[in-house]
């Protein structure tokens, strides 16, 4: 086997002049990872704001729209229900067949779903969306000053995740770098052998190292082209699941009322012809657990 596949009679590479071109691709290999757990980490982080963002945009919707106007608010939950699964297909450049389903199904009005699906950035339409409301509600008086600002900043900061989610995904690690690395790794693993069995080496020795010694660096060169594209490896579909029940959750798990409330209440529903079965209604919805009430919704 050595005459015929290991005859590096002729092949003279001292391993002390390989150790220092192993020592900048380590550098090479060490800094592009980081570059890509960094790029993983910022995603995640973005995420996290996904959920944290359309949670506290339905609280606000809850709390200063549905009084005034319950037909809007229950419309902008539904918006912002499917923010999340939009912003994942426009992330992973799913087919537009994917999303379809759920915007049908969460947006019942024929006008609205055709509305998201016509949009190049359908999330930015959710957005738009949202102001139409505000600026709506703002003209006719029912909303203050104080709310329109805490509205408009909440759907600011999920136009900012827009931004800040599409950056990373259309500004990858420069190819130049990549491309150094790979041609330098390359280089490293070929003159490996031989230097290797000039070193005293047998054969099996010098053909188990470089396996080795391969696959460690080439699997680490693998999973820095991984972590470049980060929303490939991040388990959008269960983060989108969770932004849709942190939005259900705060329509239907609402604190009880304060006792000067449950007075204005009472009087409101006094005038009511449906009193009746409004009160029958609540108080099954009220003998409900969190999960049944999510799933009511």
């Amino acid at each position: 086997v050595e005459d015929h596949f290991f005859n590096f009679s002729k092949v003279k590479i001292p391993l002390s002049a390989l150790g220092n071109i192993s020592t900048f691709l380590a550098f090479l290999l060490t800094l592009r990872s980081n570059q890509g757990l960094a790029r993983l980490d910022e995603a995640r982080r973005l995420w996290s704001k996904v959920i944290l963002n359309t949670r506290e945009m339905s609280n606000l919707i809850v709390s200063f729209i549905y009084p005034v106007d319950k037909q809007l608010a229950l419309m902008l939950g539904r918006h912002v229900a499917i923010f999340a699964w939009l912003l994942k297909s426009q992330l992973r450049s799913t087919k537009r067949d994917d999303v379809v389903d759920i915007v049908r199904a969460m947006l019942p009005n024929k006008q609205d779903a055709d509305y998201v699906l016509s949009q190049r950035q359908k999330p930015a339409a959710v957005i738009t969306r949202i102001r139409q409301v505000i600026a709506h509600l703002g003209k006719q008086h029912k909303l203050t000053t104080a709310e329109e600002i805490a509205l408009d900043h909440t759907a600011h900061a999920l136009s900012e995740v827009i931004t800040s989610t599409g950056r990373i995904r259309a500004s990858p690690i420069p190819t130049l770098y990549t491309s150094h690395t790979s041609r330098l790794l390359t280089f490293y693993l070929f003159c490996l052998p031989p230097a290797l069995h000039l070193s005293g080496l047998d054969a099996i020795m010098t053909t188990l190292l470089t396996m080795v010694t391969g696959f460690a660096m080439m699997g680490l060169d693998e999973l820095s082209h991984l972590f470049e594209q980060p929303y490939r490896v991040i388990p959008m579909y269960q983060m989108s699941k969770r932004s849709m029940l942190a939005v259900a959750d705060c329509f239907t798990c609402q604190p009880p009322a304060l006792s000067g409330q449950d007075e204005e209440i009472s009087n409101h529903r006094s005038s009511n012809n449906d009193d009746e079965s409004n009160n029958r209604k609540k108080h099954r919805l009220a003998n409900r657990t969190q999960r049944e009430l999510t799933t009511y919704w």
